[in-house]
């Protein structure tokens, strides 16, 4: 259960909380957000809850439908292949840029943000490969360091942020996580190198290898199992 939240902005705070719950599969695509019982959780009116949940759809983790209210963003698997080829091609080439014109004193900071992941018990654990948002987020920080503002406006963007409601659950394949973390290494390294071509190649590979990660273990017609919000938190 949720336990009530005491501050002056509710409204960020219950969007910071959701979109966590979302991000890490507590709440899973296609799953309907009931506003009572979020309200109820999290001890808010319905009003900073409903400012919360219009931001989450600005960003393209919600759907609203007529009549049915907000759901968690689903997509089928045809649909989240085809991101991850374009996803492949924009990030490939954030971290040749990245490679270019990072600043040291970026590279030092994905470097210690990669150390953290590595210290991760549930990564260690192989469980699966929660990185957050913003700071946190190994791939955004790549895009940030690139210099190019439409490639980091992609990365940050709504398409983005839809690729991560599935990031998480597909990291908890087993030997994914650890994988996925070598991975990230080889990338880190090719940019500490300033080797532009090799920091594309590692990140097309990486993100290749995380699409035929949704052939292998992605059912054609999945559609998410709703389950009742006041069970998917923890």
């Amino acid at each position: 259960m949720l336990t009530p939240l005491v501050s002056e902005n509710l409204a960020q705070m219950a969007f910071e909380r959701l979109e966590r719950a979302i991000l890490s599969g507590a709440i899973e695509p296609g799953q309907k957000m009931s506003e009572a019982d979020l309200a109820r959780q999290l001890g808010i009116s319905r009003g900073p809850l409903r400012e919360a949940i219009g931001r989450l759809e600005g960003l393209g983790l919600v759907t609203r439908f007529a009549n049915q209210g907000p759901r968690v963003t689903s997509l089928r698997k045809s649909e989240l292949i085809d991101l991850l080829v374009f996803r492949e091609a924009v990030e490939g080439m954030a971290a040749r840029h990245a490679a270019m014109n990072a600043t040291d004193a970026e590279i030092a900071q994905i470097a210690e943000l990669l150390h953290g992941h590595e210290n991760d018990p549930d990564i260690s654990a192989g469980k699966g490969y929660f990185q957050g948002s913003g700071d946190t987020d190994f791939h955004l920080q790549i895009a940030k360091a690139s210099h190019n503002s439409r490639l980091s406006s992609f990365v940050s963007g709504p398409l983005y942020s839809i690729l991560r409601l599935y990031r998480h659950r597909m990291s908890a394949v087993p030997g994914r996580p650890h994988a996925a973390l070598v991975e990230h290494r080889a990338i880190l390294t090719a940019i500490q190198r300033r080797d532009p071509d090799e920091a594309e190649q590692h990140m097309r590979a990486h993100i290749s290898r995380s699409r035929q990660n949704v052939v292998d273990h992605m059912a054609d017609d999945e559609e998410p199992t709703p389950a009742r919000v006041r069970k998917a938190f923890p």
